[in-house]
């Protein structure tokens, strides 16, 4: 498990030692004193402030004392419990759910024959007396009809239906990839955020101790008055950075936060939102983050997108009801028919005659007389859509070969990076602060050469983690892209 990161104040003591020198003899640095006591003090106050907003996400759930989960009972989150939880709670694939549940209903509905027409018509009623037996020709009468499209065009309609329903569905799977990418970018980027914060953090204690080391060497008459300044105002520095990184981690967990579906879910109190400390055993010596990855090869990961691609999937779906619907509209102009049958109740003559009541039986069609204006123009309307489904294919294929290319240039720049900083940068740059720490106490170099190995040595090692994250990011854009899934328990 990670280590629960120490929050650290500004060291006062150094600060009053410090008020001891003899400042009446020198207003400038006195001056200068007062920038850095002020400037240590503001800063202190916000790093203070931000640093307890660091665990108001994974606290701020207890203020309910209905369903306070104890702070100790909350789970570190790694990364496939954030993918399997966000795919499971995200607002925006639950909507999609729907879409498709939605898409799927109407396949049947396009198939079915139109409903059947019952009427019930009085028919030749005498106006005069409106009596039913005056007239031989009076009648009630009951009718049905059913309209008939001609053979092949309910098999087109269903077929397209389904073909659609299937692109919903494919689109929900999409947009699950694509959440799951989105997660695991946002992921990585706390990871390296709480990493940049543990140096940071690190270092403040570090500058503490040279603080103290050049003010013991001013009291015995081998330093100088500015080593203790400088090395103030560095400090003040590193707390204006610790500042800055708690901001940004406050946004990216409320990115996070966001991609979980936390709002309908009480995601906060279950988990302390800190990433999880396995992902550390991915920055060991010799990790291939690549190691999911089949080959870096375009080419080759762009067939792999052509295979497992969602989004390429539901494009052609839609391509083929398009397809579909330019054979229905070709079939316009064949002619639709209505069968009908009534049946007409006649009553006796006033004489006692008997009458036989009346059947009837009818069949209709249409008759596509306007087909250069109507019919004609319907094909061509599905002729172009089908044209625009299969340039949207080739459009998405071509972003998702440029991707694919940039992520894996990306991948290649920063893990070189990240081995370069891991086997040479960093253990040189620690070997130079300890030559430079040694020198000092010997006066053999000066103050600022020992302050401009420790913040070389700081920025090294943020640099080192945003390339190892970069790298991690990098992979995770590539199994996005060709659509591989991702290792969610």
């Amino acid at each position: 498990m990670r280590k629960k990161i120490k929050k650290n104040r500004p060291d006062t003591k150094g600060a009053t030692a410090f008020m001891n020198l003899p400042w009446s003899e020198t207003p400038i640095a006195l001056y200068m004193l007062l920038v850095v006591v002020i400037t240590t003090g503001l800063m202190a106050g916000v790093c203070s402030a931000d640093s307890s907003s660091r665990t108001s996400l994974s606290s701020g759930a207890s203020d309910n004392p209905v369903t306070t989960v104890q702070a100790s009972d909350r789970r570190l989150l790694g990364l496939d419990e954030a993918v399997s939880f966000a795919i499971a709670h995200n607002p925006d694939i639950k909507a999609m759910l729907q879409q498709s549940s939605a898409a799927s209903n109407i396949p049947p509905q396009a198939g079915s024959l139109p409903d059947p027409v019952f009427s019930f018509n009085a028919l030749n009623l005498p106006v005069d007396t409106f009596d039913l037996d005056q007239e031989a020709m009076t009648q009630m009468q009951f009718k049905l009809t059913q309209a008939i499209p001609f053979p092949g065009k309910l098999s087109l309609k269903e077929a397209a239906a389904q073909k659609e329903a299937r692109a919903a569905g494919f689109q929900v799977d999409e947009l699950r990839l694509r959440v799951a990418g989105q997660v695991e970018q946002v992921w990585w980027e706390i990871f390296y955020i709480e990493k940049a914060l543990d140096i940071v953090e690190r270092n403040i204690r570090l500058m503490q101790s040279l603080v103290e080391t050049a003010m013991a060497r001013y009291d015995t008459g081998k330093g100088l008055q500015q080593d203790v300044l400088l090395a103030q105002v560095e400090m003040s520095n590193l707390y204006n950075t610790q500042a800055g990184l708690t901001g940004r981690l406050g946004s990216a967990k409320a990115a996070l936060l966001r991609l979980m579906g936390s709002q309908d879910d009480n995601t906060e109190q279950y988990y302390d939102f800190r990433v999880s400390a396995d992902s550390a055993e991915f920055m060991k010596p010799g990790d291939t983050a690549d190691n999911t990855i089949p080959s870096l090869d375009s080419r080759e990961l762009l067939n792999i997108a052509r295979e497992n691609r969602p989004v390429l999937k539901a494009l052609q779906q839609r391509i083929d009801a398009a397809e579909a619907r330019v054979e229905l509209s070709e079939k316009g102009y064949f002619p639709d028919f209505t069968l009908g049958a009534s049946y007409g109740i006649r009553q006796d003559s006033p004489m006692g005659q008997d009458r036989p009541d009346f059947a009837s039986f009818m069949i209709s069609m249409n008759i596509p007389v306007w087909a250069g204006s109507k019919q004609s123009r319907k094909v061509a309307q599905k002729g172009f859509e089908l044209g625009q489904r299969k340039e949207q294919y080739r459009s998405a294929l071509q972003q998702i070969e440029k991707e694919l290319t940039s992520a894996a240039a990306a991948l290649k720049s920063s893990k070189k990076q990240e081995q370069f900083y891991r086997s040479a940068v960093i253990p040189q740059a620690r070997q130079t602060l300890s030559a430079m720490m040694s020198a000092y106490q010997v006066n053999r170099v000066d103050f600022l050469n020992v302050i401009r190995a420790r913040l070389a040595l700081l920025k090294y090692e943020r640099q080192y983690w945003r390339a190892a994250v970069n790298t991690r990011k990098a992979a995770s854009r590539i199994r996005t892209a060709a659509g591989m899934e991702f290792n969610v328990k």
